[in-house]
């Protein structure tokens, strides 16, 4: 069937959103799951979401085939340079993670196809604008972008957190609905606490009998004083007494701790990647070990969804794969261990080896300077420049003059 043809419009009626977990709710024992502008206003959501969609964001998908089996790169396609009309890549990918990771689910509508109907161009759309009924006839999706119905094959649906025999992704908002509204609760009640003073600041007290005006006077006397940074005096046996209730005797700090590692839980994150509590005495040797860890547990199930989603978009043969080189970048003295031992090994030419660099080939001059200095690389990476014994002119290298 040509990727053209317009799928046959049929009746359809609502699926009923249920959980896959039996005796629980996609919504919770209430209301139904926080907004996503509500969701994002808890400091743990928001960090988390940037950050796995800044890390995915900033790796290049970039275009490759497979020749004699050898993955070979070949120019990008339209798709994955300018992906949309006001995106590029990289923006086009945030906005991808951001609604999987907030609604588990990412749809855009398929505006503009090559001559072979592959798409050059999607446009995302907000998830809580889009709809999804089940033809009952058919079985087969319905999506409705702002009450308008489109053609399945119009449509770009990224699902995640998928569960066996759905439809749709699930969402990890709705399913921590009671670690995110918790988070919102205390953070509602902290402002209020310390804005309003849901205690008294501190206590004017006197052993002798004073009725309600007297008191409103020493009290505004007193704030007088207070604000204007000026030293209190006090009379007629009048007291001070100041009232602390610290963060932790009032479980705040505690209860936000919880909280944001419970949330860092939900989203796969390691909660000392944003700022919290680990738990552990996990250490790391390096940045670089740090971040294979990330990009391990973290983010690499992400890119091969991606990918595998990318793939029937992409016409022929070709491929879109993540590079992601970008977030396991070495120190300078490792990265150029490395690259020597690749030369040595005969797996790089020096010129490859610059590309990896972002330097460009070497030039002839200097091709010949560095073949006066040959270099002798041992296996742990180290290069020491090996002696020759100058060569006399008009004679030719021998066993014993040539170089090592």
């Amino acid at each position: 069937m040509s990727l053209l043809k317009r799928s046959e419009i049929r009746s359809w009626a609502v699926e009923p959103i249920a959980s896959p977990f039996p005796g629980t709710s996609v919504y919770g024992p209430s209301a139904g799951a926080p907004s996503i502008d509500s969701a994002m206003q808890v400091s743990a959501v928001w960090a988390c979401v940037r950050l796995l969609a800044d890390t995915v964001s900033m790796m290049p998908l970039t275009a490759y085939t497979y020749r004699d089996g050898i993955r070979t790169p070949i120019p990008d396609p339209p798709l994955l340079v300018q992906p949309s009309a006001d995106s590029s890549m990289p923006d086009f990918m945030y906005q991808l993670m951001v609604s999987a990771l907030l609604r588990g689910n990412t749809y855009g509508r398929i505006v503009r196809r090559d001559q072979l109907g592959y798409p050059m161009q999607i446009e995302l759309a907000s998830p809580d604008s889009v709809s999804m009924r089940v033809d009952r006839q058919t079985g087969k999706n319905a999506y409705i972008f702002g009450g308008v119905q489109i053609a399945n094959e119009d449509v770009f649906h990224f699902k995640a957190y998928r569960f066996p025999g759905a439809n749709q992704g699930l969402s990890p908002i709705q399913y921590a609905r009671r670690s995110v509204a918790t988070d919102l609760a205390v953070s509602d009640f902290a402002y209020g606490f310390f804005r309003d003073g849901a205690h008294p600041s501190s206590v004017l007290s006197t052993d002798q009998p004073i009725n309600q005006e007297q008191a409103l006077t020493i009290k505004e006397r007193f704030l007088s004083a207070v604000k204007g940074r000026e030293p209190a005096i006090l009379g007629a046996g009048i007291k001070y007494q100041q009232i602390q209730i610290s963060p932790e005797e009032s479980q705040f700090l505690a209860t936000q701790k919880y909280g944001t590692a419970e949330i860092a839980r939900v989203f796969g994150v390691p909660p000392e990647m944003i700022a919290a509590e680990a738990g552990n005495s996990m250490t790391y040797a390096n940045v670089e070990q740090r971040s294979i860890d990330f990009l391990t547990y973290s983010v690499q199930s992400w890119l091969t969804r991606i990918e595998a989603a990318f793939r029937p978009l992409l016409p022929g043969a070709k491929h879109a794969r993540f590079d992601t080189s970008v977030l396991l970048r070495t120190d300078l003295e490792t990265r150029m261990k490395a690259t020597a031992i690749g030369i040595a090994s005969k797996q790089l030419t020096p010129d490859e080896a610059r590309a990896m660099n972002d330097l460009p080939p070497l030039t002839d001059d200097q091709k010949n300077i560095l073949s006066l200095v040959p270099l002798d690389v041992s296996p742990g990476g180290t290069a020491k420049a090996v002696s020759v014994t100058p060569i006399p002119e008009g004679t030719t290298p021998t066993e014993g003059n040539a170089p090592a």
